[in-house]
């Protein structure tokens, strides 16, 4: 609907009736046995004219994606995080582009923000069409522009340390325009709500919507102290595991999947003994002797050399564990946090013994990603 004062403003009034006008004339012209050309010449200017006055009719292009960014991130407080954007001028933008549409587009709520039927329509018919407009953009950037901005990571700390705070490091010095913004955390961040362009995280992934790239494969090895194993002789097969105190990161969830080389699978769940969130600490405590552990093999490699650490039932190997990348796909900063997923797997690739890349990327896919 059209705000009447607006209407005044923008004369849109007199264009509508010009339109009508010129649409009945084609009409009946089209009645006219000789008529088509003229009909034709008409039709074209109403269509031209018609194009005019919606585009005077609603120009808050600007308003409408921000509007988007709000509904995808949850909230104005998320979307702030996410654009940069203060909650203040977002709100102020809402409320403008409703004014403007005169429709309610969202109910504001202390946890967020709900879609109205009209908003919801709104976001459902609009958000393909941004999507498709924020490709076209990085389609068409050269490398300079699509590799520069600020990208902000949440990294697991472990990994990080190791292989992926390096690859960043050399990913900056090739691209000095992009800005980067590190954090170290164990904890499944949102993405969404929080406001990261791209997070890394262990283990499977559940479906969330988000565009998810498997970076690596990191083996395991199960490990314990000599002083350990000496005092718990009869470990021998994995279903005694379930007797021994575990060393993991979860205390409410220890299962550990082992395979050996004749193709035998099977499931332990040993009780938890010593829970911590970092796994250099749980290298500590197995050397200590606290129980047994299930370590990625790059982490406790010193250790083993050193005889601090031993395999425990070394016929048996632990399922390796997944490491994966996760972003949002209407970003226009893809082209970016592809470059910088390569950068991941191209450093596993290239670093022996960390762990087994998938699909590693060749270096033309490197320089340019679609």
């Amino acid at each position: 609907m059209i705000d009447q004062k607006q209407c005044g403003i923008l004369g849109c009034e007199q264009l509508g009736h010009d339109v009508i006008s010129l649409f009945r004339r084609a009409s009946s012209l089209a009645s006219e046995v000789n008529a088509e050309t003229m009909m034709r010449g008409d039709l074209k200017t109403a269509h031209l004219m018609f194009h005019l006055w919606n585009m005077k009719t609603f120009g808050d292009f600007d308003g409408l994606a921000l509007f988007i960014r709000i509904v995808q991130a949850g909230g104005l407080a998320a979307a702030e995080r996410a654009t940069g954007i203060s909650k203040a001028t977002l709100s102020r933008r809402l409320s403008a582009l409703e004014a403007t549409l005169n429709v309610r587009l969202v109910r504001r709520t202390k946890k967020g923000v709900v879609l109205t039927e009209h908003g919801q329509q709104l976001y459902d018919r609009s958000r393909e069409a941004f999507m498709v407009a924020e490709e076209a953009v990085a389609g068409v950037q050269d490398e300079k522009v699509a590799l520069s901005g600020t990208v902000r990571l949440s990294l697991p700390p472990d990994i990080a340390t190791e292989v992926l705070a390096p690859a960043l490091v050399r990913f900056k010095s090739r691209y000095p325009d992009v800005i980067i913004e590190m954090t170290l955390a164990d904890r499944r961040v949102s993405l969404v709500e929080e406001g990261y362009d791209l997070v890394v995280r262990m283990g499977p992934v559940a479906d969330s919507g988000l565009v998810f790239k498997k970076i690596a494969n990191l083996p395991r090895t199960l490990v314990a102290s000599p002083n350990y194993l000496a005092t718990h002789p009869n470990l021998k097969e994995p279903k005694d595991l379930d007797d021994v105190p575990a060393l993991a990161i979860r205390r409410d969830l220890v299962e550990w999947d082992l395979g050996n080389d004749e193709g035998v699978t099977t499931k332990v769940h040993p009780r938890i003994g010593f829970a911590a969130n970092r796994q250099t600490i749980l290298i500590d405590a197995a050397v200590a002797g606290l129980g047994v552990a299930n370590l990625p093999n790059f982490m406790i490699e010193a250790a083993l050399s050193s005889g601090e650490l031993v395999r425990v039932l070394p016929e048996w190997t632990p399922s390796p564990v997944e490491m994966t990348a996760l972003w949002q796909k209407d970003r226009i900063t893809g082209r970016l946090i592809k470059a910088i997923v390569a950068e991941f797997i191209e450093a596993f690739t290239t670093r022996q013994g960390v762990g087994q890349p998938v699909d590693p990327p060749t270096a033309s896919v490197r320089r340019n990603f679609p």
